[in-house]
């Protein structure tokens, strides 16, 4: 029998109630829950197909060959062509597959970027890359390569990111998966978060120096999440 049902949910606490049955079920014995949220990573974050995961090195001459005329072509789209459009048009010339990325989720990227202030800042085996990872390479629908949503659970002793399937997963009571967890002292609120009108933006400042960027569903999520963690 699992924590959640060996103790009763709290009587006040910030998020859905549903929300907070799920993620109840991850609380150690007699933790308790300061607030549950649903939350998504930064819409301009990388995919998990990036540069680092796509590249497919061939052996063979004529895959050799194949490669340099591209990068020939990929050059011409990057000296020659403004970054927006690239970024709407061939994404892949940086490396980055869409992976059925719109046309129109790929000019909401384009556009938003330059006045978005950057979405993290997250250097190999930073805990902000643990983080980003964690998210994309979740268990969920099939074939969604940009995998972003997730639930945050905040104790007085840590913060716990569960896996969440689907937008309308807070809707249903499900079995989440713990992703990742940071002590109460691993991490903070970001003081110089960019303003950002295209999202309710939220940036974590994690104990290494990393941080990274996530967007909360409404204004009111928002600052409640705020209000918690800057009381814990």
């Amino acid at each position: 029998m699992s924590a959640y049902h060996q103790q009763p949910l709290p009587a006040v606490a910030y998020g859905d109630y549903r929300l907070q049955r799920t993620a109840g079920e991850h609380l150690y014995p007699g933790e308790p829950m300061i607030g549950t949220w649903a939350v998504e990573l930064d819409r301009l974050l990388p995919l998990w197909w990036d540069r680092d995961t796509v590249r497919a090195a061939g052996f063979a001459p004529l895959v050799r060959a194949m490669n340099f005329c591209k990068s020939v072509w990929r050059g011409l789209w990057l000296y020659f062509l403004p970054r927006w459009f690239v970024d709407i048009f061939g994404p892949s010339a940086y490396g980055r597959r869409p992976y059925g990325l719109s046309l129109t989720r790929r000019a909401y990227r384009a556009l938003r970027r330059p006045l978005h202030g950057g979405s993290w800042h997250a250097p190999e085996g930073s805990t902000a890359r643990l983080f980003w990872r964690a998210v994309r390479t979740t268990a969920g629908e099939k074939l969604k390569a940009d995998h972003d949503l997730f639930t945050l659970l905040l104790t007085d002793r840590r913060l716990l990111v569960l896996s969440r399937w689907t937008a309308r997963q807070a809707d249903d009571h499900y079995r989440a998966t713990p992703l990742l967890e940071l002590p109460a002292g691993g991490w903070w609120l970001r003081p110089d978060t960019p303003n950002d009108v295209w999202a309710q933006r939220q940036d974590l400042l994690f104990a290494d120096g990393s941080w990274l960027a996530l967007a909360f569903d409404g204004e009111s999520d928002l600052q409640a999440f705020r209000a918690a963690a800057a009381g814990r």
